[in-house]
């Protein structure tokens, strides 16, 4: 075989999004298309798009809250797939319904990060239904609002999948399931810039192929997946690994489109206190060529037996 092309790679956090691109990494598909992809952690989505735009990584698994960002600030990046975020909003020991958290206390994260974005969406839902006086507590990462809230310092957090079954595990309770509000899909993916685009269009090709037929053995091989995100995640708990991937297989389409509709949402929760995000269109964020040539050349039927 020739020599495999090195391709840097990122990814945000733990939870599952990250997924397909580690089962692609291990089922080989990434080397079949000739690329060695070297995929590192780059500990949260802002982190990711810095990486993007200073060409330390080609491409990065994150949420779109960081990367809508930095398009509205001029940055050239679009999501080329959409990937799975599903989310929810965990309560602390002992409370639930949702309605408990009148006046309560919600922990989304950083600033700026998928979780405030969350939260602050989901703050206007509650508000509407008379549950109001809500603080928003800034500043801890996600094993860390885990810790907050089973020692009762915070009273929900969004939390995303392997971490979320675990303080399920631990006596919280889920609230919210962010998917009933559509925010499951449509909310991350596979990004990188328009230079690379322009430049590498062959390697940005052979990369979404590879993911593509690496999201099909997501979906097709359970065990595959059970043993790469206990790898990766750093959660060993198979029954956590098993939960977590029976939440979120039916989230993962067969052809991973980027999605706009999250990216729309992410624009109107934003507009509240950013003007540059009022009228800004979410096409421009995505380019869904690449998905758009593999589904209508018949390579996605083919993959499942179509």
């Amino acid at each position: 075989m020739s020599q495999l092309t090195r391709v840097p790679a990122a990814y945000a956090g733990e939870g599952q999004g990250a997924g397909p691109m580690f089962v692609t990494q291990r089922a080989g598909l990434f080397e079949a298309e000739g690329l060695d992809v070297q995929i590192r952690l780059l500990d949260g989505a802002k982190r990711v798009v810095r990486g993007l735009l200073d060409d330390e990584v080609l491409f990065g698994n994150l949420a779109a809250p960081a990367l809508v960002d930095a398009a509205l600030g001029g940055a050239e990046l679009v999501f080329l797939t959409g990937g799975i975020n599903q989310q929810f909003l965990v309560g602390r020991p002992g409370l639930a319904p949702v309605a408990e958290l009148a006046g309560g206390r919600i922990g989304p994260g950083e600033p700026g990060q998928l979780g405030d974005l969350l939260v602050r969406f989901l703050v206007g839902r509650l508000a509407a239904q008379g549950i109001g006086g809500i603080q928003i507590v800034y500043g801890d990462a996600s094993r860390d609002r885990q810790a907050a809230l089973l020692e009762g310092r915070i009273d929900a957090a969004p939390l995303s999948p392997p971490g979320a079954m675990q303080a399920r595990k631990q006596g919280c309770k889920f609230l919210v399931d962010f998917a009933d509000y559509g925010l499951n899909f449509t909310l991350g993916g596979i990004a990188t810039t328009r230079e690379i685009i322009a430049e590498r269009r062959d390697l940005v090709r052979r990369f979404v192929r590879a993911y593509v037929a690496g999201m099909h053995r997501y979906k097709t091989d359970r065990e595959l997946v059970l043993q790469v995100q206990q790898d990766y995640s750093g959660f060993s708990d198979r029954g956590i690994a098993e939960e977590t991937y029976d939440a979120t297989e039916p989230g993962f389409p067969r052809a991973p489109y980027p999605v706009t509709t999250g990216l729309q949402i992410v624009l109107d929760t934003m507009a509240s206190t950013d003007a540059r995000a009022v009228g800004a269109d979410p096409r421009s964020m995505v380019d869904a060529s690449f998905v758009g040539e593999l589904d209508e050349s018949g390579y996605i039927a083919r993959l499942y037996g179509g």
